[in-house]
């Protein structure tokens, strides 16, 4: 253990704490000693007999020099020199304490004047590890450094209050999500739906730096908790025995396309007018109806309950609806059938608390969107379903939405469905894993019920405030070394975790080959080709 205590002065008192305040901690080190923002020290308070901890927040050259320009004089170290007067202020934000019960409590008093401070060893945070879920993202980072035994690892229960990952570009948001999928596939705690339009989590791809990447598939120890729903050719499906996507008439419901076009209020409100019509009555309604010549009244055909709501509206209203309801037909039409789908069994491996992907390589955003909301809808009302039961204890689904600045921002409600699922799904068992690039543009009403946030990189202080005002615990004093944060990193804040714990998160590819290697791994060539 390194002390930072003054070794070669008689002055026992410098170098350990001469902060005033409960809130933030001050202490002086020598000026050549190394420490690096996001350090977490520990102060040993011995006349209280308590533990404290604090990551530092910030560093500053400090002097004991009455003259306030001595480092700027000409032949300053002929008269001043580098020795003890000269040193690093560092200040600090208090993390919490441990007594002699060795619980953890938050900093609500201050550690005795002058108590000695002193670098941790991973020994040190044996609370910490007692408190910590069973989801593993990483490990606890420490300045420049890692406590390799000290796993981070989220609470299962708690994904139902949505988890938010927000990073800018090549900070290693795509490696974050792969972890996190292998760990809910090893623990099997909840059903977590993720959707893949880049054709990257089932069998790797490519990283934003061009290397090569594995995917869910490698991870052959937990292959009993994957469930892969695919687009792909017949031979890839067979080859890695995956499921066929299917979704069918009665899937789709109206609303469902104002997440894929831009509506007038006319337009708008005959989507909603026809909310509660099956959606295989509308298809065939709109297929087989001439809106030129279309009345109401005179309708003979099968549909007539829908001819009666759309009785007041402009056949031209009606000509924009019937072509966007063929260009999404069209659009689809690769997995989108008038009967068959698959969402009973994705709903079905989600209650069985298996990692569903929905693996829709090269198809466009619109449809990405067109299959989350479906898959979505029917899962709110599948759980709204079994609450209204009561009999039992609603099975806990996590819904992964890509940048999801597209259908939860402050805009015009258009996204009924994800609205629905942020306010109002932790009742239901459903939570919200929001991933964006950009905070700023998600709506700050949803933020505010996100409980879990993994902060990587983000370069933008617009961004950074407001993760910082949205966050259950304080981040505004880390603001500096979020925004210094390198790729692969994260400050994670979380429910049941005491504090944000700064963590470097695993590299994909090194922890699955870990967990393969745990006892009880299936054969390593099950369920995929030996050419891996």
């Amino acid at each position: 253990m390194t002390s930072l205590i003054d070794i070669d002065g008689d002055d026992a008192s410098k170098y350990r704490l001469i902060g005033d305040r409960v809130l933030s901690y001050r202490f002086a080190v020598p000026h050549d000693e190394r420490l690096y923002l996001g350090d977490v020290l520990k102060i040993t308070d011995g006349v209280k007999g308590l533990t404290f901890f604090a990551k530092v927040s910030d560093l500053v050259h400090d002097c004991n020099f009455s003259d306030p320009k001595w480092d700027t004089r000409p032949h300053t170290e002929h008269f001043y020199g580098i020795g003890e007067d000269v040193f690093i202020l560092v200040e600090a934000t208090p993390l919490g304490y441990v007594g002699g019960d060795g619980v953890f409590r938050k900093p609500r008093t201050i550690p005795a004047k002058f108590s000695r401070v002193e670098r941790p060893e991973s020994r040190d945070f044996g609370f910490l590890q007692q408190v910590m879920g069973d989801i593993e993202v990483g490990v606890m980072k420490n300045g420049q450094g890692v406590f390799r035994d000290v796993r981070v690892a989220l609470h299962a229960p708690v994904m139902r209050q949505h988890m938010g990952v927000f990073a800018t570009t090549g900070m290693g948001k795509s490696n974050f999500m792969k972890v996190f999928c292998a760990s809910c596939m090893r623990a099997r705690r909840f059903g977590l739906l993720i959707v893949d339009p880049h054709g990257e989590y089932v069998a790797g791809g490519r990283s934003s730096s061009g290397e090569a990447t594995r995917g869910l598939l490698h991870y052959q120890a937990g292959r009993d908790g994957l469930a892969v729903f695919s687009t792909r050719g017949d031979d890839f499906i067979r080859k890695y025995h995956l499921n066929r996507l299917y979704l069918d008439h009665d899937d789709f419901s109206a609303p469902d396309l104002l997440l894929l076009y831009e509506h007038s209020p006319p337009q708008r409100e005959v989507v909603e007018m026809l909310a509660d019509r099956p959606g295989s009555d509308l298809i065939e309604f709109f297929q087989t109806t001439d809106f030129a010549t279309f009345d109401a009244g005179t309708y003979r055909g099968p549909h007539p309950g829908i001819a009666r709501d759309l009785k007041n509206f402009s056949p031209s209203t009606l000509s924009v609806v019937q072509r966007r309801i063929a260009g999404m037909m069209n659009r689809n039409q690769r997995f989108f059938r008038k009967q068959g789908s698959s969402i009973p069994d994705i709903l079905k491996d989600l209650h069985e608390n298996r990692v569903v992907l929905i693996d829709i390589p090269g198809m466009s955003e619109q449809s990405e969107l067109f299959v989350l909301s479906i898959i979505t809808r029917r899962i709110m009302r599948s759980h709204q379903g079994e609450d209204l039961d009561g009999e039992r204890e609603p099975k806990q689904v996590l819904i992964t939405i890509e940048e999801a600045q597209r259908v939860l921002g402050s805009g015009p409600g258009s996204t009924r469905t994800f609205r629905e699922a942020a306010m109002e799904g932790r009742k239901f068992g459903v939570g919200l894993c929001v991933v964006t690039q950009q905070p700023k543009n998600i709506d700050a009403r949803v933020l505010a019920q996100i409980n879990t946030f993994v902060v990587m990189g983000l370069s933008d202080r617009g961004d950074r405030e407001i993760i910082a005002s949205s966050a259950k615990q304080d981040l505004s004093r880390m603001d500096t070394e979020i925004q210094t944060l390198e790729a692969g990193e994260a400050v994670i804040s979380t429910l049941k975790i005491p504090f944000p714990v700064s963590t470097r998160i695993h590299l994909y590819e090194d922890y699955i080959e870990e967990l393969n290697r745990r006892p009880a791994a299936r054969a390593i060539d099950e369920g995929l080709e030996k050419t891996f």
